[in-house]
């Protein structure tokens, strides 16, 4: 064989060679329980801690990994694997990294770090002299299985009750979700059962979910802080959905949607309040279609909302419209035609600093229309500092036209005017701005709590006309996040402005176990 020929077998087969993918290598999973080999020697009670803890299975992580040895190497399947893995609140934190390439294959390690499973959590006030309280016991990764299941009891102004809730995300496989909750109140009860299969990676061919809700429990309707109507409601609902991915990239996907949706709402009066006006039963058949687009744009960052623990914040644009009719039931019952539509993006300044925004809008037709627009919007900006700091601002907008009797928007405590009580103000139009300024320690104390401290203003208002009068607080406050239960206790000092119809101007201290925004 000639030299010529030669070469050219040596360049066909290095041309060859090159062509192959890099593909995936040896999987290492690294399941570190909550406390650390360094962690647990600060002390006999993080060794303990780490003896009673039920710890996460290598097994088990390795279900959720959207690759496996011997694939073609994606670093976007990388990226979404460990996105997909620290939304797991058994996780406190989860890393997936590649190794350079090496004999055509990519080493893939993945690390987690285990949080607490067992969570105990307790609430209680006193309003207008009457005790109310509530306590739930969470416990997370359940025999190791990644389900949870909560226990919860309350003791409320207008209702008491105890729940059990278990949600698995595993069912039929990983990344199928299964909620289901049963609940028994002084008023009434509610069983739930929901099945998701969403949108975990960009390849994901299909999604569907299935949901049946029973609800029965007295409702209220508010007027100037006091009930103005009573009734009783029970809800029924059965609904499926299935999606059709068209297109997908690394950058988004487009799908086409088909649903079924009956909802029956009933309501009737109350023995000891029946002059009061109740809404109209609702029963409709909905038959739905549409079409979907997500994008995937992802700002990972921390001490913004959680302390230590990372959050991944999607930037990527999002649009989805969905016509739906009901079919006429009885000569008084006529087609209802109902219209859904929900549009968002984001825009980063910086790695550090972003805005995202989202509108959504429903109707229906021709009558009982129940139209309402919101719109939400977001900025963040994380400030690299010895301690690190955040500033976070949202603006939320809520419009109705023509809405069901059952539905007004509260602005209160709840919905974040956090020096107002529940119920202060109501209407068809809500308008609720919050700024907060956040700075941590940026490390834990005794390895369990990470302090830190907020100064924040709040303003809104909740009317039938026109946003005149806005209702405004501001105040500090002390933020304990206890990353390795996934958790945050809140305590504020805030400051009214304004009287409301059920409270004067002045300071108001609160306690929660969540962000106000």
């Amino acid at each position: 064989m000639s030299i010529r020929w030669l070469a050219l077998l040596v360049l066909a087969a290095a041309s060859a060679q090159a062509a192959e993918p890099v593909r995936i290598g040896r999987i290492t999973i690294d399941a570190v329980p909550v406390f650390s080999g360094a962690e647990a020697a600060h002390g006999r009670f993080y060794g303990l801690m780490n003896v009673l803890h039920v710890q996460t299975r290598v097994a088990l992580l390795r279900r959720f990994l959207l690759f496996r040895e011997g694939d073609p190497y994606d670093p976007a399947l990388i990226e979404e694997t460990e996105r997909a893995l620290r939304l797991f609140d058994f996780l406190e934190s989860a890393s997936v990294t590649a190794s350079a390439p090496h004999d055509g294959v990519v080493d893939v390690a993945v690390v987690t770090h285990d949080a607490l499973t067992t969570a105990i959590n307790a609430d209680f006030s006193n309003e207008g002299g009457i005790a109310a309280y509530s306590a739930d016991v969470t416990q997370k990764d359940l025999f190791g299985s990644g389900s949870s299941l909560d226990l919860h009891t309350e003791h409320g102004i207008e209702r008491s009750g105890t729940s059990a809730e278990l949600t698995d995300p595993a069912l039929f496989g990983p990344y199928w979700n299964l909620d289901t909750l049963y609940a028994k109140n002084s008023d009434g009860s509610e069983e739930k059962v929901a099945i998701d299969r969403p949108l975990y990676s960009y390849r994901t061919p299909w999604t569907a979910s299935a949901l049946f809700d029973r609800l029965q429990r007295n409702e209220r309707i508010f007027a100037l802080g006091e009930v103005a109507a009573r009734f009783r409601h029970e809800h029924r609902e059965l609904a499926l959905s299935r999606s059709k991915v068209l297109h997908a990239d690394r950058d988004g996907s487009s799908s086409i949607v088909a649903a079924i949706d009956l909802l029956d709402d009933s309501f009737a009066v109350l023995p000891e309040r029946t002059g009061d006006v109740i809404p109209r039963a609702r029963h409709f058949r909905f038959v739905e279609a549409g079409y979907e687009s997500t994008g995937f744009r992802f700002v990972k960052l921390d001490y913004v909302d959680r302390d230590i623990r990372e959050q991944d914040f999607n930037l990527g644009h999002y649009a989805t419209i969905r016509a739906a009719i009901s079919p006429a039931q009885s000569s008084d019952r006529s087609s209802t035609f109902r219209l859904r539509a929900a549009a968002g993006a984001g825009y980063a300044f910086s790695e550090r600093a972003f805005v995202v925004g989202q509108i959504t809008a429903s109707t229906r037709a021709p009558r009982d229309r129940n139209t309402m627009i919101a719109l939400d919007g977001r900025a963040v900006s994380r400030f690299q500092t010895r301690y690190p700091q955040a500033f976070v601002t949202r603006t939320h907008l809520d419009l109705g036209w023509q809405l069901d009797r059952d539905l007004q928007f509260l602005a209160d405590g709840q919905s974040g005017l956090r020096a107002y009580p529940d119920f202060a103000f109501e209407g068809s139009r809500r308008l609720i701005v919050n700024a907060e300024h956040r700075i941590f320690l940026g490390r834990e104390l005794l390895q369990l709590v990470g302090p830190g401290v907020a100064v924040f203003a709040d303003s809104g208002q909740a009317v039938d006309g026109p946003f005149r009068g806005m209702k405004s607080d501001a105040g500090a406050g002390l933020r304990l996040g206890i990353s390795r239960l996934d958790a945050l206790i809140r305590i504020d000092w805030a400051y009214a402005f304004n009287d409301s119809p059920r409270s004067r101007r002045g300071p108001v201290w609160s306690i929660s176990t969540s962000q106000a925004f």
